[in-house]
């Protein structure tokens, strides 16, 4: 007996159709101890077409200016992947961790600033109310429907593990998502979820 009492949150989560999907499949985990360890949130709104939290990153960082990213960045010592997600979502964006669900870890990639990167999928609420840090210019939603309607191009490159990768482009009103960030998004874009 004693168990805790499920909120509307928690009746909605059940069964989240991401986290199924997430369950059903074999994540790829990556070995680069010579990286530095990153986490990214990749934050979907609970709504029946969700919105992907995306930042575009300010003019004054030393690193990818101007870029689209998921808040994330370097692991502090002893933190999980989750744990440093969550943080700098925090940091960045103000989205408080109480009213995140995480649903699991997608496939780690690495970057050629030679960052060893697991995103965390996480469920957030529809009505998001963030306030931005310096680190950020501007605060993107896109709805997973438009990302999957739009027409990405593509490019081959070397990661720098030495494997062939592909580099993919997606338009979004004026913006270039692409990289690290449309890498990991084409992996939620492909589920067939959402």
């Amino acid at each position: 007996m004693g168990g805790r009492v499920l909120t509307d949150w928690d009746r909605n989560l059940l069964g989240d159709p991401f986290g199924l999907w997430l369950s059903g499949r074999e994540r790829q985990e990556l070995e680069a101890p010579e990286f530095r360890r990153a986490a990214v949130l990749v934050g979907l709104t609970l709504e029946p077409d969700p919105r992907l939290l995306l930042t575009v990153r300010s003019n004054e960082l030393p690193t990818h200016k101007g870029q689209i990213s998921f808040p994330g960045g370097s692991l502090e010592a002893g933190e999980t992947t989750v744990q440093g997600a969550l943080r700098e979502a925090h940091e960045e964006v103000g989205l408080d961790p109480a009213g995140v669900q995480v649903l699991g870890e997608l496939d780690d990639v690495v970057t050629p600033f030679r960052f060893h990167v697991t995103p965390v999928l996480a469920r957030l609420p529809a009505e998001l109310h963030l306030n931005l840090s310096g680190e950020v210019a501007e605060l993107l939603l896109p709805r997973l429907s438009e990302l999957r309607a739009s027409a990405p191009t593509s490019e081959e490159r070397i990661s720098p593990l030495g494997r062939p990768i592909t580099i993919y482009h997606y338009p979004w009103r004026g913006h270039d998502i692409w990289g690290m960030t449309a890498l990991v998004m084409r992996e939620v874009l492909e589920s067939g979820v959402g």
